[in-house]
């Protein structure tokens, strides 16, 4: 629908956010690039197949005008376009039965993790730059005059400290306003409480990142950790499930594809990194989900060589899971263990090891020990689900971890090249690229 005809009914405002969702399902998006690269470019996944422009990204030697950053840059923009038309348009539509601003919320929450999104890639303060106010992305709040995303006006670089408080002004006005949700599919009040605490534990704002953890939880009374790890993929809309993006046969995505191998109906551009199942301790039930191997392959649906958690090749209809109990739990407990209530973040991670099928850990650990082995549990639990670069990065443990990336500005992926052509020089690019 074109912006001059505007949103005339609540049903139009409805579907207008349908597609704010739908942006989210590209393939240059959570549909597969997304979380893939983040495990891609960590310690977790490994480039098996042909895409010289994956291997940049499993090698850590990005450049600026590889093809996938550029595709993932305006898949996100025109995700943040949709939700900027729907804010402003549904506040013209004068419908008793419309609940305005439920819609405004929902449209204001995906804006706010589209943001998010771009910033655990392209934002960032890196040290030594004279960035203080770090760098952000551009920060458009404007819709553009189609809701396709055409015709974007050039706009600068924000900084940011910029782009966080327009995240942080999203989310809580999204989660004062939003209504209750029957579905998985959208986002729900507990969501948006979930994605904050992300949101606060990646600027390493503990407390924060605590405070909105435990909101997230008591707010999803009815979600609760599945009993077996494997259940979690293996049905859809797990009782863990806090929000979920959803395909089907015909409105198909390329996961497991791009996971499997050959033989079994894939390209097998990725597998499973072959230090990720040495990580795991022994006993880990998690293991057999995580790293599938000729022991335990179930053919066809599990083949050796990659993971249970993306399997459906044939229908394509695997659903990316944006955000489970499992990762609320780790977030709190971790950030409790950093502002000292060691007790409490213990019996937490204990929660998703006993899961495991592992021992409880020690009530002799230190402060530093605890946060080392949350962290650890953090890259087993959430492997390949499009964590770990963001983890790496929050801690500055990328060189540490990655011994082939030296040069810390890599820590930041380079801004697309056609970004900075295009827009007159008013989009810096990141420092040394």
């Amino acid at each position: 629908m074109d912006s001059t005809d505007g949103l005339q009914t609540r049903q139009d405002a409805e579907a207008a956010l349908r597609g704010c969702y739908d942006a989210l399902q590209s393939a240059n998006y959570l549909g597969l690039r997304y979380q893939l690269f983040a495990d891609l470019g960590s310690d977790n996944a490994r480039h098996t197949g042909t895409f010289p422009t994956f291997a940049q990204i499993a090698q850590n030697q990005i450049l600026p005008d590889n093809t996938e950053l550029s595709a993932m840059w305006n898949a996100i923009y025109s995700g943040i376009n949709r939700c900027n038309y729907v804010i402003e348009q549904v506040q013209k539509i004068d419908d008793p039965a419309f609940n305005k601003a439920s819609v405004t919320a929902e449209a204001q929450a995906l804006r706010a993790f589209n943001y998010m999104n771009l910033l655990g890639y392209w934002g960032g303060t890196p040290a030594g730059y004279g960035y203080p106010d770090g760098l952000g992305v551009p920060l458009r709040l404007e819709a553009t005059t189609s809701i396709n995303g055409e015709q974007i006006k050039p706009k600068a670089r924000a900084t940011e400290a910029e782009v966080n408080a327009a995240i942080r002004a999203d989310l809580t006005a999204a989660a004062a306003n939003i209504a209750a949700q029957g579905t998985k599919a959208r986002l729900s009040k507990g969501a948006i409480l979930a994605l904050r605490a992300r949101f606060e534990l990646r600027l390493r704002n503990y407390a924060d990142a605590a405070d909105f953890a435990a909101q997230a939880i008591a707010a999803l009374p009815a979600v609760t950790l599945e009993g077996e790890y494997n259940n979690i993929f293996a049905q859809k809309f797990s009782n863990e499930s806090i929000w979920e993006l959803p395909f089907d046969a015909v409105d198909s995505n390329s996961l497991a594809f791009f996971w499997f191998p050959a033989a079994n109906g894939g390209r097998n551009e990725v597998d499973p990194a072959t230090g990720l199942g040495p990580a795991h301790e022994a006993g880990d039930k998690r293991l057999n989900v995580n790293v599938v191997t000729a022991a335990t392959a179930q053919l066809p649906s599990y083949p050796s060589g990659t993971t249970r958690k993306y399997f459906r090749v044939a229908a394509g209809d695997d659903q990316p899971i944006l955000m489970r109990l499992g990762e609320v739990i780790l977030t709190r407990a971790e950030a409790l263990a950093q502002t000292g209530n060691l007790a409490t973040a213990l019996t937490l991670v204990n929660q998703i090891r006993t899961r495991a099928g592992l021992p409880v850990l020690a009530t002799t650990l230190t402060q530093a020990q605890l946060i080392t082995a949350i962290l650890r549990e953090r890259r087993i639990e959430l492997a390949n689900e499009g964590i770990r670069w963001f983890d790496l990065r929050r801690t500055n443990t990328v060189q540490a971890t990655l011994p082939a990336v030296t040069q810390t500005f890599r820590n930041l992926w380079p801004i697309p090249i056609r970004e900075i052509q295009t827009t007159s020089n008013l989009v810096v690019q990141n420092p040394s690229y």
